[in-house]
């Protein structure tokens, strides 16, 4: 019997659960299977950046990833631990001004619980064979652990899995690019006569390169790209008295490993996907680009596809904007990609120089212009993933990442605007001051009359008391200024709010026929975003 869904998400690592929950907080009908029968215990990544933390604060599980977790300042580029020097997250404009350690285990173990909230199940044991695309819909067939079959019919199907990607394959995408010629030894283990107890480190000397980061359970995680063992054969197994000989020689002292929780001989590749988008089917996460492991990008560009993603197939979906909006997916996710893939690579390869006089040229650029204030914003905004932006339409502030800000309700109440962004619809702000909200009270309740099941309005005062005015929609009052320290907005202004918290379009003025012709055209789809960039 032919059964039917939406959407049909391939793969439920952390890309494809994201994907998921975002199609069923909005009430889409969406299946996701699995190839592993059981959740994975190993921990490919590590790191959790600031914009992916916000992502997970709108979905309501960034604070269990923390209470699992613990912090770091930042990202070090030093090749001596010993004298750290990081990209640090501390002056970031965000709740969330670090890196979080957490093992990708426990990150896919906290987002599939929130699916199974959510009423979704993974479906394990099950891979998708092969799919017809349609006009109208994405037939599919799937096989199980006892080799029988099922077909589905989905209006959409994502493929969040993995760099081996049966649904790229299936598109015939080609996966342009190389794997890297070295091979590093990974292993989860008990280590003793060191301890990174500052958090993540990175050593290097003419052996090779080391990173080292320390488990709350005293373990520690430990990779090496060692010049003495790039012959072996990448398949056969690594032994621990390996990964203890190769660390040693790195960190230049004799240390000594127990207890092995998971050791591998593992291989990284440079690749990316021409498009994520061919007519109903997307690509997401390492099914679409697979990069260098340094500045810890690949999970979280993953689950930052599949957030763009998600809330954009639901609007489809629903009706409620056209399917055009469905090409800005590609439009602004591949140049991120891509970009990633220059940036981690490029840090990779400097981090891995051979000769010891371009080592110590290298160190001596960074420790004199890694230090310098705006170096440090730049590599903080980029490697956080903050930086990011989109051209999404009209005004100053459009296409810009809106922070987060806590704001007071009439009933004196401390409110985050992220709590407010949980809304799955667009969140319409106007941001105005007491004067104007009597002196243009007419044109601003014209304008509130534009909420609906997908608009949510809220009035934001710059000063004064929320309680006086009686509106429609909620009113709050910015008590600590942060819409104008934080964005540089001024009094007068309408922001049009994504569900992935960036600016659609910004009007500076209260002018409701304005506005409700740039609704207008937003939903007509002649306002969406043509191009990413990251600052």
């Amino acid at each position: 019997m032919l059964q039917k869904t939406d959407v049909l998400v391939v793969g439920a690592g952390p890309t494809g659960l994201t994907v998921a929950i975002e199609l069923a907080r909005r009430n889409v009908k969406v299946r996701i299977i699995e190839q592993r029968n059981q959740p994975s215990t190993r921990s490919k990544a590590l790191v959790v950046h600031a914009r992916t933390l916000e992502f997970l604060d709108i979905l309501g599980v960034a604070e269990e990833l923390i209470q699992r977790g613990y912090t770091s300042p930042g990202i070090d580029f030093s090749a001596d631990a010993k004298k750290p020097l990081r990209a640090s997250m501390y002056g970031l404009d965000t709740r969330f001004p670090y890196v979080l350690i957490l093992p990708q285990a426990q990150t896919e173990a906290i987002l599939e619980h929130r699916l199974n909230e959510l009423g979704v199940e993974v479906e394990r044991s099950s891979s998708l064979t092969h799919f017809q695309e349609t006009e109208t819909a994405v037939w599919a067939t799937l096989e199980y652990q006892d080799c029988s079959q099922a077909d589905i019919e989905a209006k959409y199907l994502v493929g969040a899995d993995g760099s081996r990607s049966t649904v790229r394959e299936e598109l015939g995408l080609p996966f342009e690019g190389s794997p890297y010629s070295w091979t590093a030894f990974l292993g989860d283990v008990h280590m003793e006569g060191h301890h990174a107890e500052g958090g993540t480190e990175q050593h290097s000397n003419d052996r090779g390169l080391a990173f080292i980061v320390p488990f709350d359970d005293g373990s520690h995680r430990i990779v090496t790209i060692d010049r003495k063992y790039q012959n072996q054969s990448k398949k056969r197994q690594l032994e621990l008295v390996e990964l203890q000989e190769s660390i040693s020689a790195i960190l230049e002292k004799p240390v000594y490993l127990s207890q092995p929780k998971w050791l591998s001989r593992w291989g990284s590749e440079l690749r990316l996907a021409p498009r994520y988008q061919i007519g109903r089917v997307f690509i997401a996460g390492d099914a679409a680009h697979t990069h260098s492991p340094a500045g810890g990008q690949g999970m979280n560009t993953g689950i930052q596809d599949g957030f763009n993603l998600g809330w954009k197939l639901a609007f489809a979906l629903k009706g409620e904007l056209p399917q055009s909006l469905l090409n800005t997916y590609d439009r602004e996710r591949h140049q991120i990609g891509s970009k990633i893939l220059r940036t981690s690579d490029l840090l990779l390869r400097s981090l891995l120089l051979r000769q010891r006089l371009l080592r110590q040229i290298r160190e001596l650029i960074f420790r004199i212009f890694i230090p310098l204030p705006f170096v440090q914003r730049k590599l903080a905004q980029n490697l956080s993933g903050l930086g990011v932006s989109y051209d999404t339409g009209v005004g100053k502030l459009a296409g810009k990442r809106i922070p987060d800000m806590e704001l007071l309700s009439a009933k004196h109440e401390r409110v985050r605007l992220y709590q407010l962004l949980r809304f799955p619809g667009y969140t319409l702000i106007l941001f105005i001051n007491p004067n104007q909200a009597q002196s243009q009270r007419k044109q601003i309740e014209q304008i509130l009359q534009n909420s609906d099941e997908m608009l949510r309005a809220h009035v934001i005062l710059n000063n004064g008391l929320p309680q006086l005015h009686n509106f429609k929609s909620s009113t709050l009052v910015d008590y600590r200024g942060d819409f104008e320290t934080k964005l540089g907005a001024k009094t007068g202004r309408i922001l049009l709010v994504r569900p992935d918290a960036y600016i659609a379009f910004d009007i500076d003025n209260l002018d409701a026929i304005v506005f409700e012709r740039q609704l207008k055209q937003w939903k007509n789809a002649k306002s969406f975003s043509r191009t990413a960039v990251a600052v």
